[in-house]
């Protein structure tokens, strides 16, 4: 369970593994083509060498970059930037050199579209905020009237009547405010279409 926390957390790493099997046949060249293809950095080389140390094996770290920079050709493009960029995920130094410019081009438009995007996610998370919390507040209102029609003393009933006042006061202010958010979520959707394409 451990393991799989700290892969979520640190996904690019590569967080992969490696088995006494694998350690034992030791075919670093594919490995690294593999590591390569996903985007991982060269870096988990030490990862595999701190494990396979276990089995009395030592990782052959040529083979493996050698592996590992024929695995970036394929991953080190504009579609793989860009959905790299559209995760929210920071950018991935994996891609060097003559591999940098177009995945990072593709990462640019993919992080605009990502922060675009969330733009909207937010605004859109704060109405319905609001709009639960003006249900909330309608509820409340009507078990209020409710005490109101059943209560007697003339103290007691003015009390409530303030709370009514009050709780409309309340549900006007967030109605307010979702009128400004919604002209602020227009904007941001007019935006969002802009490099939603």
């Amino acid at each position: 369970m451990k393991k799989i926390a700290i892969c979520a957390v640190v996904l690019l790493s590569g967080c992969a593994s490696i088995s006494k099997d694998e350690c034992m046949i030791g075919d670093w060249y594919s490995l690294g083509v593999n590591d390569g293809q996903r985007g991982v950095l060269a870096t988990q080389f030490r990862t595999y060498q701190k494990e396979c140390a276990e089995y009395g094996v030592q990782p052959d770290f040529k083979a493996y970059n050698q592996g590992h920079s024929q695995g970036l050709v394929s991953y080190c493009d504009y579609p793989h930037g860009e959905a790299h960029g559209r995760s929210g995920a920071e950018y991935n130094t994996a891609c060097t050199g003559n591999l940098e410019p177009a995945f990072r081009q593709g990462y640019q438009v993919g992080i605009r579209w990502y922060k675009a995007k969330k733009v909207v996610d937010d605004i859109v998370t704060d109405i319905n905020n609001l709009e639960y919390r003006i249900k909330n507040l309608d509820d409340e209102l009507y078990r209020t009237n409710q005490q109101i029609a059943a209560e007697n003393n003339a103290s007691n009933r003015a009390n409530l009547l303030y709370r009514t006042d009050r709780i409309r006061a309340e549900m006007q202010d967030y109605a307010a405010e979702i009128g400004r958010l919604q002209v602020q979520l227009a904007h941001a959707e007019h935006e969002f279409q802009q490099v939603d394409r």
